[in-house]
């Protein structure tokens, strides 16, 4: 009766250890897929926003816009102006050209604001991409660690019955 009790007592260990290694296994890959796919987001976000052009957002154009009007309308009271004061075209031509200047320094700082913006997000995502990345690495090593685990008991369950085996 020990013998026996031996031997399945031994087959249950190591069975126990195959499928506890198992279940590891599969939580482990789980939490390793959740985080390559957070890596994929981060790195999707991070080259949406850095590759962009910031002179081309939706509130850079609108500011570009309302400001291009605001010259407009300024160039034509200029003109409005200078035909009651006797002014010349050249007087007109001079506030068209510095109405383009001022929105050229417009695009050119939101440029300079965007380059600035892009390498903070460059960065950031940099510290994401590598708090991922070692924690990836952590999870393959707890799961290494603890597939050991389920072998050394699969193993220790084997050997208990094969050595409760009457030879």
């Amino acid at each position: 009766m020990g013998i026996i009790s031996g031997i399945v007592g031994g087959t249950v260990g190591a069975v126990g250890g195959i499928i506890a290694g198992k279940k590891l296994n599969k939580g482990y890959q789980q939490q390793q897929d959740m985080y390559n796919q957070r890596l994929a987001d981060i790195k999707a976000h991070r080259d949406n926003l850095y590759y962009r052009d910031p002179t081309q957002t939706a509130e850079s154009q609108a500011a570009v816009t309302e400001a291009k009007e605001l010259l407009a309308d300024n160039a034509k009271q200029a003109a409005a102006t200078s035909v009651i004061a006797g002014g010349t075209a050249e007087s007109e031509a001079l506030a068209k050209r510095q109405g383009a200047e001022a929105v050229a320094n417009m695009m050119q700082q939101q440029a300079v604001q965007g380059a600035a913006q892009k390498e903070a997000v460059w960065n950031a995502a940099d510290q994401q991409i590598d708090a991922f990345t070692q924690y990836l690495a952590n999870s393959k090593l707890q799961q290494a660690q603890g597939n050991a685990q389920a072998i050394s008991k699969a193993a220790g369950g084997a050997g208990q019955a094969i050595g409760s085996l009457p030879w």
